[in-house]
Order: structure tokens, then sequence, then C-alpha cells
């Protein structure tokens, strides 16, 4: 089970190194088979504000942009020139200062240290980065746009949460209370002499709609299945980042939002959820084992056969 330090230490936070953690797990019967960084050493990136984008004189495939770092840049904006296609006014994007250090393309080179140059007979003060030039891995050909209400000048390792570590730990058969952040948590609070707390405030919600969908259980080893309407979602608003983190941590990738909060409280809490489109359910929820030969499409439209 991969889970984020950063997460852990929401529900209790000895004051122990991540090894240290992972150690004292260890010794509780919960080993410890990994401990990584979310990302590699880097520094100088934070974030910055696109104000201006002008086509460079001497280079059609280079822009000169003027930059807002706010404080990191001693409150001016800076000229830097950039060539990625997705650069444009207005745009939060990371910013690797003057004298930043980013992090090597593999294990045997060495850190990419950021000058301040002039490219193509004009000055520039920085880089603009893409998420590989920072170690994360966003599918994005130029660079990592952030969300409008990132805060400029801040370090982006500690916006983005790059300085976390997940711990791989084997949680054995008979340790299914450990199987979630809370059961961990739970676990370290007793050996460390901490409080343990729920990080969050519960809200008792009543339902306010009458539309309900007929669940039967027909085996002994589901000991109960609860199913319950919830209208007026929209299932296209993007996750927030601390969501997609947390869950990319964990070694889930993060899919939709509806998708996502459900797996979010999984691994929080332990408590298995699932959602459903209830426009695509066709009669009721059974509950059983499957019959032989009977067929099933998979959500990456793999078809099996099932004993």
């Amino acid at each position: 089970m991969k889970i984020s330090e950063k997460w852990l230490r929401q529900w209790v936070n000895p004051n122990l190194s991540a090894e240290q953690i992972g150690e004292q797990l260890t010794m509780a019967g919960l080993e410890l088979d990994d401990l990584t960084r979310v990302a590699k050493d880097f520094s100088g990136v934070v974030v910055g504000e696109v104000l201006t984008v002008e086509q460079h004189p001497d280079a059609d495939k280079l822009k000169v942009t003027t930059v807002n770092v706010g404080d990191a840049g001693n409150g001016e904006p800076l000229q830097i020139v950039c060539g990625a296609p997705n650069v444009a006014v207005g745009i939060k994007v990371p910013v690797a200062l003057v004298g930043a250090k980013l992090p090597p393309a593999t294990n045997d080179d060495k850190p990419f240290n950021i000058k301040k140059g002039k490219l193509r007979g004009l000055e520039s003060n920085g880089m603009l980065c893409g998420g590989s030039e920072i170690d994360m891995d966003d599918g994005v050909d130029g660079l990592l746009i952030l969300p409008n209400d990132a805060p400029i000048g801040q370090d982006i390792r500690g916006y983005l949460g790059l300085d976390d570590h997940v711990l791989d730990i084997s949680i054995t058969p008979n340790r299914g209370d450990c199987f979630s952040i809370r059961g961990i948590a739970r676990e370290l609070a007793v050996n460390n002499k901490l409080p343990f707390q729920r990080p969050f405030d519960e809200v008792q919600v009543t339902p306010t709609t009458q539309d309900s969908v007929a669940v039967s259980v027909e085996t002994s080893d589901c000991p109960r299945y609860l199913a319950q309407a919830v209208s007026g979602l929209n299932g296209k608003v993007p996750s927030p980042d601390w969501i997609k983190q947390a869950l990319s941590a964990s070694g889930v990738n993060p899919r939709n939002v509806l998708v996502d909060i459900t797996n979010y409280i999984l691994l929080e809490l332990g408590q298995p959820l699932h959602a459903f489109d209830a426009d695509k359910i066709v009669g009721n929820i059974t509950v059983r084992h499957a019959k032989a030969q009977e067929t099933l499409q998979l959500l990456n439209e793999q078809n099996i056969t099932l004993t």
C-alpha cells in the first residue's frame, strides 16, 4: 500500500523523519518495502505570471515574455525568452530563476544550473518550465499551466507538494485495519503517544431526493452493501489539485472528480466506495458471485470469462 507522508501527517505528526516513520512501522509489523521522493531535488523555481508575450525579432519559434514573480524578482518583472508553444499572456507557470538548480534528466547527469544569458541576442533572466523540468509527468508538450489562484512568488516545491515522500508498506492480511491513512495514523499515534484526530469535521447530511436504487445481497460473503442516490452533480468539474496530488502519491491515477473523490475516501478511511452513473443502471443492484462462463466487459473494454 502506497501512502503520502504529507497526507499521513494531517492525521498524526510525530517528530520523526520519513525514514524513522518507516522504521517504526516496520518494527510494529507493517513492513516498509520502499521509501521514495515525489520529485528529485531542485531549487529556485517559483510561481510566476506571464504579463506580456511578443515575437522574438530574430527567431520564429521564440517568444519574448515579461513575467511577474513577486518578491522573488525584487518586485520587478523578468524578461525571459521562451520557446514553448503554449506560452500566453495571463497564464501562471513554474519559473526557474537565475541561480536555480533543476533536476538532471538521468541519475548519471549533473543538476542543470540556470544562468542569466542571451538567446539570439536578447537577454533572458530565467526559464519558464514544463512539468519535465521539475520532475513531473504532466503529459503536456510545453509549459506546465498552474491554476489561476496559484500564489505568485511561492516556491513551486511547496505549492505542488513535491517535497512529499511515498511510503510503500506491506500490509499483512490480518491487518485490514491498516489498509488506510487512518489506520496507519492510528498505529503511529499509539506508538508515539500522540493524539489521534481527524483532520476534518464530520457533517451530517440528510438526503433530500426521493430517488433510490434497490439493492439485493445474495451472498453472505458481503455482509453489507448500501446505495445512496445523489443528484445535481457536475462530473466535468476538475478535481482539486490537493486531491490529485494525494492520489498520485498513492499510486492511483486521477480520472474525474467523482471517481477521484470516492478513491480519496477509500484510501483515507478504508471505506470502499464506487460512483455509478444512475442513467446507466438497468434494474436493481445485485451483489452475488459470478456464474460459470459468465462474461464481463471491463472498463478497458476487455472481455473476460468468469468462473
